[in-house]
C-alpha cells in the first residue's frame, strides 16, 4: 500500500486549493455543511479559496455561486484560469488538427466522444446516453469532426474500451495533448479528457499564486482524483481524501477522511484553522 509523503512544516497556508468532486462536495454532489463551517472560518480569517476542478465554465461557477464565498477558479483541469476579480488569465485549448484527427478515429472505432467548444458540449454520434433536451450548453452532431469550428478546450473520451484506443493511439504525444483518466468506484477506467498539454493543475495553480504573490509552501490543496495528484505534490500540504485514487494518495502528504465524511473540514481544521487558533494564543507562531 502507498504511504502518503511526510507532511512538511508548513509557513502559514493563505490558500486552500480543492477539487470539488470527490472532494469538497459529497457522493450525493451536496456540500456538506461542516464544509462550509470550516471555509467561511478561514476565509473570514484572510484565507483565499480557489476551486481547481475538471468540470466546465458553467459547473464550476455554479459552485462558487453556491458557496456565496469569494473565489477563483480553475476549470477544464487547468486549461481555463479566473482569479478573484473574474479576469480571465488562462484559456488553452487543443490544437485543431489533432482535435480533428482524434474525432476521425472515434468515428471509424465507434467511441463516444464529447468535445467542448466555446463552453459548449457536442456529443458524437456513438454516444450512447440520452441528453437532456432544452440545454443549449449540450449538443448532439451527426459529425464531430463538422462541429469543429475552432479548436476545442477538451475532448472526452467515455467508456473502458473506447478510453483505451484513444490513450494508445494519442496518449504518447505529451507534447501536443495530455491526458487526464478517471476511474469507477470499482477502479475500473471510465474516461479520459484530453487538453493542452499545459493544462494541469498544479501550473495552473502556480499561475494563479503568481498574480499574488504567493509561494507553494503557503497552499493547502486538497483532491481526490490522479488529476489532482500534481497539485498535491507541488503544495505546501497535499491532502487525498479517504476515497482518492492511488496517484493521489501516494502524492499526498495526509489523507483525510472521505469526502461523504466530510474529509475536507477536518483537513482544513487541522492545517488551517488549528494554525489560526494557535496564532491567536501566542502571535510569535506566525
Amino acid at each position: 500500500m502507498q504511504q502518503p509523503q511526510p507532511v512538511p512544516r508548513s509557513p502559514r497556508i493563505r490558500l486552500i486549493a480543492t477539487d470539488i468532486d470527490g472532494t469538497l462536495l459529497d457522493s450525493e454532489n451536496n456540500l456538506p455543511p461542516a464544509n462550509r463551517r470550516v471555509l467561511e472560518a478561514a476565509l473570514n480569517a484572510g484565507v483565499r479559496l480557489a476551486l481547481v476542478t475538471a468540470r466546465k465554465q458553467a459547473s464550476t461557477f455554479a459552485v462558487a455561486e453556491l458557496l456565496q464565498l469569494p473565489c477563483a477558479c480553475i476549470a477544464h483541469n487547468g486549461a481555463r484560469i479566473w482569479d478573484w476579480a473574474g479576469r480571465e488569465l488562462q484559456h488553452l485549448v487543443v490544437e485543431l488538427d489533432l482535435a480533428r484527427e482524434v474525432a476521425r478515429f472515434a468515428e471509424r472505432h465507434a467511441i463516444p466522444l464529447i468535445m467542448t467548444i466555446d463552453e459548449v458540449n457536442y456529443y458524437g454520434a456513438h454516444y450512447p446516453w440520452r441528453i437532456p433536451p432544452g440545454l443549449a450548453d449540450e449538443r448532439r452532431v451527426a459529425s464531430m469532426e463538422q462541429a469543429l469550428h475552432t479548436a476545442p478546450t477538451r475532448i472526452i473520451v467515455t467508456g473502458t474500451q473506447g478510453v483505451d484506443a484513444v490513450c494508445a493511439a494519442f496518449g504518447d504525444a505529451p507534447d501536443a495533448v495530455v491526458v487526464h483518466r478517471y476511474y469507477s468506484r470499482e477502479g475500473a477506467m471510465a474516461s479520459a479528457v484530453l487538453t493542452h498539454p499545459q493544462a494541469n493543475k498544479a501550473d495552473a495553480l502556480a499561475t494563479l499564486v503568481k498574480e499574488i504573490g504567493l509561494q507553494p509552501a503557503g497552499v493547502l490543496a486538497l483532491g481526490d482524483a490522479e488529476a489532482d495528484a500534481g497539485m498535491l505534490a507541488w503544495a505546501g500540504i497535499g491532502v487525498a481524501m479517504g476515497n482518492a485514487m492511488p496517484q493521489a494518495r501516494a502524492a499526498a502528504h495526509w489523507i483525510a477522511p472521505s469526502h461523504d465524511d466530510a474529509g475536507f473540514a477536518v483537513a482544513v481544521r487541522k492545517f488551517v484553522l488549528a494554525q489560526l487558533e494557535a496564532m491567536q494564543r501566542d502571535p510569535s507562531v506566525a
